[in-house]
């Protein structure tokens, strides 16, 4: 599966974006999920 760049960019964004909440949710579950969450779309992006 091959990315276009403008989805790459997006799961960045997405990325950042997660790792930025899970400093403020302090919360275990939150981070947690946050946690997975942020695993898969990187995956995601690290696939070519």
């Amino acid at each position: 599966m091959s990315l276009s760049p403008e989805t790459r960019e997006r799961l960045q964004r997405q990325i950042d974006a997660l790792r930025k909440r899970m400093q403020l949710d302090s919360n275990d579950l939150e981070y947690e999920t946050h946690l997975h969450t942020l695993r898969m779309l990187q995956h995601l992006l690290d696939q070519k």
